[in-house]
């Protein structure tokens, strides 16, 4: 493995312009969940941050302009800001980092509301993509799974068993049958949206695939307002990319892409479910903060950022309070949740 002291820094990109509502009613468009602190003391973009150290370049963060001060209140500070004016998915977000940096510089795209309990593996992966990465391709990180999960997109990679392995195709979310059948196959790993490539790949492949989107970040980059290393992108011409992740714009239809398979204790937090299993528990599989009283409870997570909140005798629930709304659910739905929330901001 090349020594990557003797290199140029690799810069992470750190996508958080996200507004879900998946963790509702905790995660709002006002309140996302990468603001939230839901494992551990800090948000989980304070520790996406802390897992690039001096070794790292200072990231670029794109981010939403209504989080602006939020972001500087996490520590953003040092690194460089692009603020999107509209949300047009992760294609146009890591079209205005391409745009942004020296095209020699690598990129490591990141989400900023993932969770990754082993720090080392993903820098021990990031450091065999990195000569691939150098060389022109897009390397992309797949989990290794541990159990067949329909909410994640998987990469099914292509012959050999070496670190580094070429991309034969995506999969979308599969159905539990297609989901077991890939597991018990081997070869197909969870999709992270994690991605390593040069500036100047990234550039080439948007320019060949979706030029809408490079031309529209680029135009709205160009015509930003500046403030040391704070860009507020003009609105107009960010308005005009269209709107679509990065995996149905470029990595779908490249023929650069390869795969390092990963086990580094990943989760995209993305349901409640996610949260239950990701979560530290008692001896009675509960998943309680300080501050929540829970009696005879059991396999039950409990979180509250408004009222207290006691719990007697419940099992296999997922309770949350906050000043304007309670979910009471079992983890199995947390796909509905969206349900409730659509319901609640109808409702006021």
């Amino acid at each position: 493995m090349a020594d990557s002291t003797e290199r140029r820094p690799i810069r992470p990109v750190i996508l958080a312009g996200g507004a879900g509502t998946r963790l509702w009613p905790l995660s709002t468009s006002a309140k996302p969940k990468h603001l939230l602190s839901l494992l551990g003391e800090k948000s989980l973009f304070e520790q996406t941050l802390d897992r690039f150290g001096e070794q790292f370049a200072a990231p670029i963060i794109v981010a939403n302009q209504a989080q602006e001060a939020d972001l500087r209140a996490l520590g953003a500070s040092a690194a460089a800001i692009i603020l999107e004016p509209c949300k047009r998915d992760s294609a146009a977000a890591i079209a205005l980092a391409a745009a942004w940096a020296d095209e020699d510089e690598l990129l490591l795209i990141c989400p900023s509301d993932h969770h990754i309990g082993d720090v080392a593996a993903f820098h021990t992966a990031i450091e065999i993509a990195r000569d691939a990465a150098e060389a022109g391709r897009l390397v992309t990180f797949g989990i290794e799974p541990d159990h067949p999960a329909t909410g994640f997109g998987y990469i099914a990679a292509g012959g050999g068993d070496g670190q580094l392995r070429p991309v034969d195709r995506f999969v979308e979310k599969p159905p539990l049958e297609k989901a077991q059948q890939m597991i018990a196959a081997g070869g197909y790993y969870w999709n992270a949206g994690i991605f390593l490539g040069s500036a100047k790949t990234w550039r080439a492949e948007l320019a060949a695939y979706v030029p809408a989107i490079l031309d529209a970040a680029q135009a709205a980059l160009d015509r930003s307002e500046r403030d040391g290393a704070v860009a507020r992108v003009e609105e107009q011409a960010f308005a005009n990319a269209p709107a679509k992740s990065i995996d149905y714009a470029v990595m779908e239809h490249s023929n650069r892409v390869s795969v390092v398979p990963v086990s580094m204790g990943w989760s995209d937090i993305g349901s409640w479910q996610a949260l239950v299993d990701a979560s530290d528990k008692d001896e009675a599989g509960n998943a309680i903060p300080a501050g929540v009283l829970a009696l005879d409870c059991k396999d039950t997570l409990i979180r509250t950022s408004g009222p207290k909140v006691a719990a007697i005798g419940v099992e296999g629930l997922v309770i949350v309070a906050t000043a304007e709304a309670v979910l009471v659910m079992r983890p199995e739905e947390a796909q509905r949740v969206r349900e409730a929330a659509s319901w609640f901001e109808g409702s006021t």
